[in-house]
């Protein structure tokens, strides 16, 4: 019975820690108000950004208050994209990492992995 125990206490745990783990994942909040996940869009003020040739593509983007800009790996190497309180983590090649930007101002993003690449995000 003690080792059921320990089993039931070691998987309560790691959920816990599942939990935790997603709240601090680029689905929550960050600093500057805005908001990621790693599914698709579906959103009307959408825009689409490649990552490709070690580049953001374009590297200037611009999306209304509210807008979403849609990350899309398509190089044969893995990326991140990163902003000011909010990273998407690696992404894998073919993988996309969408952020909100709910705030106007422009926001520089780089990728971490890659520092040579960077863009800015303007939201008007």
């Amino acid at each position: 019975m003690h080792g059921t125990r320990r089993i039931i206490v070691a998987v309560v745990l790691a959920a816990a820690l599942l939990v935790l783990a997603g709240c601090s994942s680029p689905s929550s909040t960050g600093s500057t108000g805005s908001t990621g996940s790693t599914g698709g869009t579906g959103a009307s003020n959408t825009v689409s950004v490649s990552l490709k040739n070690f580049a953001f593509n374009p590297s200037e983007i611009a999306v209304p208050v509210g807008g979403t800009v849609a990350f899309t790996n398509d190089d044969s190497t893995q990326h991140n994209v990163a902003g000011a309180g909010w990273s998407s983590g690696p992404l894998d090649p073919g993988k996309t990492f969408s952020q909100t930007f709910p705030t106007a101002g422009t926001f520089p993003i780089k990728c971490t992995i890659h520092p040579s690449m960077t863009a800015n995000v303007t939201v008007k």
